[in-house]
């Protein structure tokens, strides 16, 4: 997809780049314990799920360079894998609107294992920051 790497250009339809990501046991171990859930409360070595908005979030990032505000987020569990992991996130813009003067883009990101089976589905809605 060519882009001029604004919100705006991010047409409804358009799929953003493939963002490949290695989620090592060290990081996964950050995730939960910034969450507050302890060690021996966790489900061992599995992935963190709400990882997936962070995830989302990276995968706009890499597409978009303006400032944007991340506005609503919705999450979906298919599974669980342990850590680490080989990650792909396959997101797509599937609607627009605007909202008060404002454009809103929403975003849904496929966070995929190695198998390529989905792992988490994130639906994130984002605008411009305005000056």
């Amino acid at each position: 997809m060519t882009m001029n790497r604004t919100l705006a250009a991010l047409t409804e339809g358009a799929e953003l780049p493939l963002l490949p990501v290695t989620v090592g046991e060290a990081a996964n171990d950050r995730y939960w314990a910034g969450a507050g859930i302890e060690r021996d409360a966790r489900p061992a070595g599995l992935l963190y799920p709400p990882m997936a908005a962070n995830l989302t979030i990276l995968a706009v990032q890499q597409a978009v360079d303006e400032p944007l505000l991340h506005t609503a987020q919705r999450l979906r569990s298919h599974r669980s894998l342990p850590a680490p992991a080989d990650l792909v996130v396959r997101a797509r813009c599937v609607r627009r609107f605007d909202k008060r003067g404002r454009d809103y883009a929403v975003v849904e990101a496929e966070v995929e294992g190695p198998d390529g089976r989905p792992l988490w589905t994130s639906v994130a809605t984002f605008t411009p920051v305005r000056p």
